[in-house]
């Protein structure tokens, strides 16, 4: 019986059932890859046709009998087995129960799983705002939240997932990341032998970043007709029309669970390109795989380096997701997983059209590394998923400098050396610091006050790169109309390394695209504004003047000192 299911089963998808025909007691057999990629037959018997709980969403309910699922269930890996009944293709094994006690399925019927297409794709999420990327930088917001959450309707359960080259730890933050896309559990990738196309039964991966490492997400295929491949039964993401590498796999065990079991498997070459990506399955098929986003990765430690160079899914939802699983990852390759750190990061991101963009971050906390994985994630998502019209993001690079002793300092106080200054005079100004159990210490900056100036009241800030990156993006938020403009605005977020030194009006200004325009008379701000249409807004403070210092490690925290603005002296 086994030998003429598979033969109905290689011959392609010719002949299937409608699921309106099945009625309960009905038997038939499903086929799946077990344990040492050995196909085997299990036998099903129908329960019940399940209603629609939306749109062509009508499974049928069946129950396996194979003593080795008895008490765990269906094992996510499973997804996408073909069921026959009457030697006709129902359908995919699409879904279990966590803490099932029997091996009961759900099965989506192949008549709605043939009807995939490659189409046009669904609009992608919008990205974090610059807003919150500023935020994240402070520590004020949870990493998770920058990241883009995959929403699979709740169908299938989570898909299992092999990590190989990299940690594949299930405690820490990096299966959170993961699970933002509905991926786990994960396990290590085994090795193998892996090679050609997948046949109805045996397992096949989507290939979410090659190269140095692989993470893949595993499923089963369902039909085959000439070079399409449909799978899973159920969405991968539910991102519609895509292009993404898809290897053959081959099962190397079952993890029994009575909360989610799950295959072990192993990766194999690329065959093909997952084209369409659809509530009720995926299709593939078999022609050259997209090259992916390259991304490198290099983690200094002490005097140690290390570099990975890898590829990622390009889509503007998966690439920041696996950007940030990869950063985290390759941190805690070697490092502490636990305990507070100092984190610090360089972007350097490349677009089709030649334009670069460099941004550095540090964080000193426990969460530190979780929050510049987030922090990288972020930026990739804004470069990629941009709502202004752009070019294509080209690379990634990522360089990460991580101390496990923790390295950073508190202002506490600036002192000026006088709080009544006058117009092109040079103000010095003490910052004291309260480094990390270390003596408090202090450094001397010196700002000029512009030659030309409001007199009167102004404000002497203070503040770690981080915490004025905030305070700018609040009181003087950009208004970006070209993407040119948008990595303009990125430039101009800087570390909590730097400590910054501002002279602030209260005479107001206005930002327009490009640029601010700092103690504008009101009707050049309204002159502008009509102008522009409203793109130039006022803003209730101007920036007169700066000066930085560059920290060697973080600092946190901010000052506001009052100063008094007198007419110049006259020269006798």
């Amino acid at each position: 019986m086994l030998a003429l299911t598979l033969a109905l089963a290689l011959t392609g998808p010719a002949a299937w059932l409608d699921p309106h025909d099945v009625k309960a007691g009905q038997r038939g057999v499903c086929i799946t890859e077990w344990t040492n990629g050995e196909r085997r037959e299990i036998p099903v018997e129908v329960v019940g046709v399940l209603d629609a709980t939306a749109p062509e969403r009508l499974s049928v309910l069946v129950r396996l009998d194979d003593p080795e699922l008895a008490g765990g269930g269906v094992a996510a890996g499973m997804s996408g087995s073909p069921v026959y009944i009457d030697g006709k293709l129902l359908g995919a094994v699409a879904f279990g129960w966590a803490f099932a006690r029997e091996p009961l399925a759900g099965v989506t019927p192949f008549a709605t799983m043939r009807d995939i297409g490659a189409f046009a794709p669904p609009a992608p999420l919008p990205p974090p705002t610059l807003q919150q990327l500023a935020a994240l930088g402070q520590g004020r917001l949870d990493p998770l939240a920058v990241l883009p959450r995959l929403d699979r309707g709740g169908v299938g359960g989570a898909l299992p997932v092999a990590v190989s080259g990299l940690p594949g730890d299930q405690t820490g933050w990096g299966p959170q990341v993961l699970a933002r896309a509905g991926l786990g559990p994960a396990g290590p990738a085994g090795q193998g032998d892996v090679a050609g196309v997948p046949e109805p039964g045996q397992m096949m991966a989507v290939l979410l970043v090659w190269g140095d490492a692989q993470v893949a997400a595993g499923g089963t295929v369902t039909a085959r007709d000439g070079d399409t491949l449909w799978a899973y039964g159920h969405p991968l993401f539910g991102l519609g029309s895509v292009r993404l590498p898809a290897a053959r796999a081959r099962v190397l065990a079952i993890q029994s669970s009575y909360q989610s079991p799950f295959k072990f498997f192993a990766l194999g070459e690329p065959f093909g390109t997952l084209v369409a990506d659809r509530p009720s399955g995926v299709m593939a098929r078999i022609e050259p795989p997209p090259s992916g986003l390259p991304v490198e990765v290099e983690v200094q430690e002490g005097a140690g380096v290390t570099r990975w160079r890898f590829r990622v899914a390009e889509h503007p939802l998966l690439s920041p997701l696996m950007v940030t699983y990869l950063a985290n990852a390759c941190l805690m390759a070697r490092g502490a997983s636990a305990g507070e750190s100092t984190v610090r990061l360089t972007l350097r991101a490349r677009m089709a059209d030649g334009q670069r963009l460099e941004l550095s971050q540090a964080a000193r906390s426990a969460d530190a590394p979780a929050r510049l994985s987030a922090f990288a994630g972020a930026v990739t998502a804004l470069l990629a998923a941009s709502p202004l019209p752009h070019p294509q993001l080209t690379s990634v690079d990522v360089l990460l400098r991580r101390e496990e002793i923790p390295a950073g300092a508190v202002i506490t106080e600036a002192l000026p050396a006088r709080t009544v200054v006058r117009p092109g005079e040079e103000l010095a100004v003490d910052v004291r610091l309260q480094p990390y159990l270390q003596p408090a210490s202090s450094q001397r900056l010196l700002l000029r006050i512009p030659a030309v100036m409001p007199l009167g009241d102004v404000d002497l800030v203070v503040a770690d790169g981080a915490a004025w990156t905030d305070y700018l993006l609040k009181s003087q938020p950009p208004n970006a109309v070209t993407f040119g403009q948008q990595l303009d605005a990125l430039r101009r977020f800087e570390s909590s390394t730097t400590l910054v030194l501002a002279l602030e009006s209260r005479e107001k200004g206005a930002t327009m695209p490009g640029g601010v325009l700092s103690a504008l008379p009101p009707s050049w701000a309204w002159s502008l504004g009509a102008g522009l249409g409203g793109a130039a807004t006022r803003v209730p403070t101007s920036i007169l003047g700066t000066t930085r210092w560059a920290a060697p490690y973080p600092l946190e925290g901010a000052v506001r000192i009052p100063l008094v603005v007198r007419p110049p002296r006259e020269t006798p």
